[in-house]
C-alpha cells in the first residue's frame, strides 16, 4: 500500500510539475524580452494557460499574497507552505497537506519566477485536489485487505483440513508405531482417507498382524520345539535308567534300549543342525561349496538310505531317471539335506501299502528332480504357508517345521526353485527345478 500510494502521488506531482514549468518557462522568456509588470500582466498568462482540468494556477508575489488565481475566487489567506519557501530560493517545491479554509486535502508544486537578472519576482503555484487519489487507494486498500482476510480465512480452512487429514493421522500412526516397538501387536490404525496416510496406515496394520502371526508362529515352534525336544531326551533317560538299574546280563533288552537312546540322539542331532542352519540363514552366514557334480548319484545315495524304511513301512519306493549322468554346479551336502527331508516328509506323511516316486530328468538348461507321493496331502489353506519358517500347519508329526523353509533357501542359492503342489487326501508333488551345468 506504501508503493500504491507513492505511485499515486508521484504521478500526480510529475503531471503538476510538468505544467507548471511550461507556464514558468513561458513566463520567464517573456520577461526577458517585453516589458512585463508581474501584478499587471500575470492574469493575462494564467488566463492563457489555464487547463481544463482539476488543478488551480496560483500567482503568488514574494511575501506569500495570491495576486490571481485560476478559480476566479478571491483568495485572502498567505501562502506559508514549504513549496512557496522552496520556490522563493529558485528551486521547484512540492507539498502534501488540507486546505486551512476547505480542510481538503491537496497537492502544491511550486516553482519560481525570474526576471531578466535571474532574481526571484514571484511564484507560480499549482494547487490540485488528492482526495479522488486517497480514494482510489483506501479502496485499493480495502481490497487487498478484504483480499488479505479471505486468504486468512482459507489458509485457516486449509490449516483444519490439513491437521484432520494429515497432522492427527500421523500423529496416531506414531502412536500405534510406538505401541507396536514395544510389543503390543493388536493396535490398529483406522483409516479416515484413500490416501497417502491411508496407504501407510494400512501398510501398519498389516505389518502389526504379519508380526502378530510370527509372533504366534515363534511361540507354537517354541512350544513345539520344547516338547520334540523333551520327548528324545525323555526316551534316553528312560532307557539309560532301566539299563542302568536292570539286568546288566540282560543283552536284548540293554540292545533294545541302546537301539533307542541311538535313534533318539539322531532326531535331537537333525533338530539341532535344523536349528543352526536356520540360525545361519537367517544371518546371511551359511556358506555353499559349489562343485561340479553328478546330481543322480547324489540322489541315488539318498534313495538308498530311505529304501530300508520305506519298506519297513510297506512302502513302495519307485526311482526314474533319465540319464546315468547329470552335471550340475553345487554343494553335494546341502542337495543332499533338501532329498531327505522331502523323501522323509514323504515317508513321515504316506500311510502304508501306498507309493512314492523319485524322477530326475533334464532338458537343455535345466535338471527337474520331481516328489510325488500319494500320502494324506495338504489343505489348500496350508499349501501356501508350508515353506514358511516355523510352521506346521495341524500337524502332529514330530518335527521343527524349518525343514521345508531351509530347503527352500538351499535351492534359492543354487539359482533354482522349489515348488509344491497338493490336495488333501491326494498326495504331494515337490518339483526342485535347478540350473543345469
Amino acid at each position: 500500500m506504501f508503493f500504491v500510494r507513492k505511485y499515486y502521488y508521484d504521478s500526480v506531482k510529475q503531471a503538476l510539475m510538468n505544467r507548471a514549468v511550461v507556464v514558468a518557462g513561458f513566463y520567464n522568456k517573456y520577461l526577458n524580452t517585453s516589458i512585463f509588470n508581474f501584478e499587471k500582466d500575470i492574469k493575462e498568462i494564467i488566463e492563457e494557460y489555464t487547463f481544463n482540468d482539476y488543478a488551480e494556477i496560483q500567482a503568488v508575489d514574494l511575501t506569500g499574497n495570491i495576486i490571481q488565481n485560476s478559480s476566479g475566487f478571491e483568495r485572502k489567506e498567505k501562502v506559508a507552505t514549504s513549496d512557496f519557501y522552496k520556490a522563493l530560493k529558485g528551486f521547484t517545491g512540492y507539498w502534501v497537506g488540507r486546505d486551512i479554509n476547505t480542510g481538503e486535502k491537496i497537492m502544491a508544486v511550486s516553482v519560481p519566477l525570474l526576471n531578466s537578472r535571474g532574481k526571484v519576482v514571484g511564484v507560480l503555484r499549482y494547487v490540485t485536489s488528492i482526495e479522488r487519489a486517497d480514494c482510489i487507494i483506501r479502496r485499493l486498500f480495502l481490497i487487498s485487505l478484504l483480499v488479505m482476510m479471505m486468504v486468512l480465512i482459507l489458509i485457516l480452512v486449509l490449516n483444519i483440513i490439513f491437521t484432520r487429514t494429515i497432522i492427527n493421522p500421523i500423529k496416531e500412526i506414531t502412536r500405534a508405531s510406538k505401541d507396536i516397538a514395544k510389543g503390543n501387536l493388536s493396535v490398529k490404525i483406522d483409516k479416515l482417507y484413500n490416501d497417502e496416510i491411508g496407504e501407510l496406515a494400512d501398510t501398519i496394520n498389516f505389518m502389526a498382524s504379519e508380526l502378530s502371526k510370527v509372533q504366534k508362529m515363534k511361540n507354537e515352534f517354541i512350544s513345539s520345539i520344547s516338547h520334540e525336544l523333551r520327548t528324545p531326551l525323555t526316551s534316553i533317560k528312560g532307557w539309560s535308567e532301566t539299563i542302568l538299574t536292570g539286568d546288566l546280563n540282560d543283552k536284548e533288552e540293554a540292545k533294545v534300549g541302546l537301539k533307542i537312546i541311538i535313534n533318539e540322539a539322531e532326531r535331537l542331532t537333525k533338530m539341532v543342525e535344523e536349528l543352526l542352519d536356520f540360525s545361519r540363514l537367517e544371518s546371511g552366514r551359511i556358506s555353499l561349496k559349489f562343485e561340479i557334480l553328478n546330481i543322480k548319484k547324489v540322489l541315488d545315495e539318498v534313495i538308498l538310505i530311505f529304501e530300508g524304511r520305506a519298506k519297513k513301512e510297506e512302502i513302495k519306493l519307485d526311482y526314474v531317471y533319465s540319464s546315468e549322468n547329470i552335471l550340475i554346479n553345487g554343494d553335494k551336502n546341502r542337495l543332499k539335506q533338501v532329498f531327505i527331508n522331502i523323501l522323509d516328509n514323504s515317508i513321515k506323511f504316506t500311510n502304508r501299502g501306498k507309493k512314492i516316486f523319485v524322477n530326475i530328468y533334464e532338458d537343455g538348461k535345466k535338471v527337474y528332480i520331481d516328489f510325488k507321493d500319494e500320502g494324506i496331502g495338504i489343505s489348500e489353506e496350508d499349501i501356501c504357508r508350508v515353506k514358511e519358517k516355523f510352521y506346521k500347519g495341524n500337524s502332529k508329526k514330530s518335527g521343527s517345521g524349518l525343514g521345508l523353509a531351509i530347503s527352500n533357501e538351499i535351492i534359492k542359492l543354487h539359482g533354482g526353485s522349489l515348488d509344491i503342489e497338493s490336495e488333501l487326501g491326494s498326495g504331494t508333488v515337490v518339483k526342485i527345478t535347478l540350473p543345469k551345468k
